[in-house]
């Protein structure tokens, strides 16, 4: 509000506003971050209390006696009931003030009683206004965008009833930024297709046989919608990436179909025969395909922890999609193909195929060669694949995206108080609010859960990246610099982490466990110290806190006899006088009962010397002031105990610019046996640990996934040496993951892993396609290096075309930029890196392992085939 009444404001915040809220479904919890609520405030003048022989416990015991509204039992007859009420409480602050204490001394002559609002432990502000923030909490499991949805329907509603005065903002509406990135990945997933479709006609340079081919995509993302959506998943990033990275397996089937059908008619077929003949003979490639595809993505749907709820959406969404694709493929596209497809062939296909007749041969040529040095082949691909593991990546859990939001986090000494902090924060919001790039910032102190007012939050929303120049990381380094020369309060600027990892979204936490907290207290001081020598270690705090500044006062008993006080009436006067938590009495109107609270003015509660002015009543009814009979000791209270797996612990975070976890820790690592003494240890939570679980589960996936494959592709060859010769495409894409994402200067992280899933199915349809086909050319009656030509020959353009098609959906994604392009570009970076290495090893290498590897794989057969004799 800038001009209406914030005693009003917090009453229909709390009485008209949160009820509304608490009724949407699925939400659990309504939090109010700034709330003070209505009480009746009896300020004491000390001075005034001695004049009239009068203390503060005198005072307590008078409002409490003579302010009353209670029941005081029935009467009862034949007929009815009827309760008896005592009624003798005040009906406004006139009558209150009006309260006689004793004979010709009412309240008002000691006290000045005021209708306002509750001390406060939070405090918050919309663009230096004061407001209250209400957080809406979800129940576990329910949808986050059918309770976005649910508040911005009862909007028109609160604002109403606020009224012209108080205005209600929407704020940190995770709905925007959830359809931002659904937006974005729906573009990459249709320009993706139209990209894939282009490729597609290039090389089969045949408008009727593209558009079948190109049915598969919306035929299977259509059936894949109704398979997520009956299997009870939301339409989410996770899902559309799935379908997005999916569209090169739907339309990779259908082209295998397509040009295989379209080969036969060259031959002369006809279209239908041609269709059934074409079905006929790859068949099994695409069994084969889609099985191994299967075997990748079912284990990775259920894998548990934070990874199982990455993938599991992302998994499930991928192999409805290689069901429905492989349905597509062996059903609708031959029985389109047969009636719509026709041997006549366009100008484009004449003039283009000397360049296609021209890389058959040229890759035949190129082929002859590496079988024949087969051994030499083998070793220069080690090689290369040796040589791209020492190029440098690094490791990070979840790229930040770019929301257009980020945060600033304070922390004043401990027992700093609301209004001191008020005073530290306007300059920091003053310069936020004159930054053309913010469009709002919300102050919030004593954000917590523990409401501690030392601790305060600025939470920022950047305008849309399309409307300014700098990015949101260039943001929080622009105001970590400008916050540095800040030294009386810790202060750490930090992007909005892509979800809650725990007690702190920092990327760099660090628990150091130990039995003495002051030993504590020092090596976290250490290693905050190296953390500062870090090059890209920024925001470095700790949780480590010294405890309140406490006034220790000890009752002289000698002295307290003497004068007929006992300890218990000193602890009683001073609890009246200074404690302001704990209601006297309650005033009622309009049905709602308020606090009635009573204290010194606040000029009488700044020193220790104001409590030397107070007067107790001894034994004999006499006042006897308190100097004399209670002495002071200033001192630190007890600091908070953290404790982690039943240690003492204490927990330093940094955040990190243009570094990456992995030198962090290695920074750690090698340094922190100098610091950390005997007894004590150390270990990572928040993004490294997610980070080392997420590494050991997605390789207990691929270990799996391997596994698998190797079962599936065993039993449909009926060969234990084949699976290994297909296999052979999985390690070699990741030379490409590697050099992809070394010269884009990507890390390593969660989404890359997604990428790298998906190749673990693709890349082997290359190897099968080749395999297959040589089998078949071998059963022939074909010599083996004549049979390895000739399926390379036969296979080189749907390799081909398949492989760019994928790459062509990836594109989008890739170079797509927007919200969500962080995380999105480093996986479909790995992904074209991936299809481009494993593609060009394939073609060159599996012809020469399978030249190898067959002759054991044809005595191994006949030692079968001989023993069942």
């Amino acid at each position: 509000t800038k001009t209406g009444d914030v005693t009003a404001l917090m009453r229909i915040s709390d009485e008209k506003i949160k009820p509304i809220l608490q009724r949407i479904k699925g939400v659990g919890e309504v939090n109010i971050i700034g709330y003070q609520d209505r009480e009746i405030r009896i300020f004491v003048d000390p001075f005034k209390l001695n004049k009239y022989d009068l203390t503060a416990l005198d005072i307590q015991n008078i409002v409490s006696a003579q302010n009353i509204n209670q029941g005081a039992g029935k009467l009862i007859n034949e007929k009815k009931e009827t309760i008896i009420k005592v009624k003798a409480d005040a009906i406004s602050v006139e009558d209150l003030q009006e309260l006689v204490l004793k004979p010709g001394v009412k309240l008002k002559d000691v006290a000045e009683v005021k209708d306002g609002l509750s001390d406060s432990n939070s405090y918050s502000t919309y663009n230096g206004n004061q407001g209250v923030m209400l957080e809406v909490k979800k129940i576990s499991g329910e949808n986050v965008l059918n309770i976005i949805k649910g508040v911005k329907e009862v909007m028109p509603r609160l604002k109403i009833i606020a009224g012209e005065n108080y205005t209600l903002q929407l704020l940190q509406d995770q709905s925007d930024k959830i359809m931002v990135n659904i937006d974005n990945v729906t573009f990459d997933l249709i320009y993706g297709s139209i990209l894939a479709i282009i490729i597609v006609f290039f090389f089969l340079r045949n408008m009727t046989a593209t558009l079948v081919s190109s049915l598969a995509i919306p035929t299977s993302i259509i059936g894949t919608f109704a398979i997520i959506d009956w299997m009870g998943y939301d339409l989410n990033k996770l899902t559309l990436i799935g379908l997005t990275l999916a569209i090169g397996i739907f339309i990779d089937d259908a082209i295998v179909v397509i040009e295989n059908i379209t080969k036969k008619m060259e031959e002369g077929m006809e279209p239908f025969q041609a269709s059934f003949e074409g079905i006929k003979e790859v068949s099994f490639s695409i069994l084969a395909i889609s099985s191994v595809l299967l075997a990748v993505f079912i284990p990775v749907a259920f894998m548990d922890g934070i990874v199982g709820m990455f993938f599991n959406s992302f998994a499930m969404t991928v192999a409805a999609g290689v069901v429905l694709s492989y349905l597509v493929a062996v059903m609708f596209i031959p029985t389109v193909g047969a009636r719509v497809l026709s041997a006549k062939q366009s100008k484009f296909f004449h003039l283009t195929e000397p360049f296609f007749v021209g890389l058959d041969k040229t890759y035949v040529a190129i082929l002859k060669p590496l079988i024949r040095f087969k051994w030499i082949t083998i070793l220069v691909t080690i090689g290369l694949l040796f040589a791209s593991t020492k190029l440098s990546t690094g490791m990070d859990f979840v790229p930040m995206e770019d929301n257009s939001e980020f945060q600033v986090f304070t922390k004043a000494p401990v027992g700093t108080s609301l209004e001191e902090m008020k005073k530290k924060m306007n300059p920091m919001l003053k310069k936020m609010e004159s930054d053309g790039n913010i469009e709002y910032s919300v102050l919030s102190i004593g954000y917590n859960s523990a409401k501690e007012i030392h601790k305060a939050k600025i939470y920022a929303k950047l305008k849309p990246v399309e409307e300014r120049s700098i990015s949101q990381e260039d943001v929080v380094q622009h105001y970590t610099n400008e916050f540095k020369s800040i030294n009386d309060m810790v202060v750490t600027v930090e992007e909005v982490a892509p979800f809650d990892t725990g007690a702190s979204n920092a990327p760099v936490q660090i628990v150091v466990t130990g039995a003495d907290l002051n030993v504590l207290n020092q090596t976290t001081q250490k290693l905050m110290d190296l953390l500062k020598e870090t090059k890209g270690v920024v925001g470095i705090d700790r949780d480590y806190e010294s405890g309140k500044p406490e006034i220790k006062i000890d009752i002289l008993r000698e002295n307290a006899q003497r004068a007929g006080v006992s300890a218990n009436e000193l602890a009683g006067i001073l609890s009246s006088a200074y404690s302001s938590d704990r209601a006297i009495s309650y005033y009622e109107e309009n049905g709602r009962e308020f606090d009635i609270t009573l204290r010194f003015a606040d000029q009488y509660r700044s020193s220790i010397n104001d409590i030397k002015k107070l007067q107790v009543k001894n034994s004999d009814g006499e006042f006897v002031s308190l100097e004399g009979l209670i002495s002071f000791e200033a001192h630190t209270g007890t600091s908070s105990i953290n404790r982690f797996d039943r240690e003492r612990k204490v927990m330093v975070t940094s955040g990190i610019y243009e570094t990456s976890l992995d030198v962090v820790m290695k920074v750690v690592d090698d340094k922190i046996g100098d610091i950390l003494p005997a007894g004590y240890n150390y270990r990572y939570t928040g993004d490294i640990e997610n980070m080392a679980d997420t590494n050991a589960a997605f390789g207990a996936a691929v270990l799996l996934a391997v596994i698998l494959i190797y079962l599936i592709l065993a039993a449909l060859y009926e060969s234990i040496i084949q699976p290994f010769i297909i296999m052979v495409a999985m390690p070699l894409s990741l030379t490409g993951v590697i050099v992809a994402l070394f010269l884009t200067g990507n890390n390593f992280s969660l989404f890359v892993m997604i990428g790298i899933i998906l190749l673990l199915g693709m890349v082997g349809k290359n190897a099968i396609l080749v395999v297959d086909f040589a089998n078949q050319a071998i059963k022939e009656g074909k010599e083996v290096n004549e049979a390895i030509l000739e399926a390379g020959e036969k296979r080189l353009r749907p390799i081909l075309m398949t492989t760019f098609a994928m790459i062509g959906a990836m594109l989008p994604l890739a170079f797509g930029g927007g919200a969500g392009h962080e995380s999105n570009a480093p996986m479909a970076l790995a992904i074209i890196g991936g299809l481009l290495s494993s593609t060009i090893l394939t073609l060159l290498v599996v012809p020469a392992i399978y030249r190898i590897l067959y002759p054991m794989d044809a005595w191994l057969r006949k030692w079968y085939e001989k023993g069942k004799v």
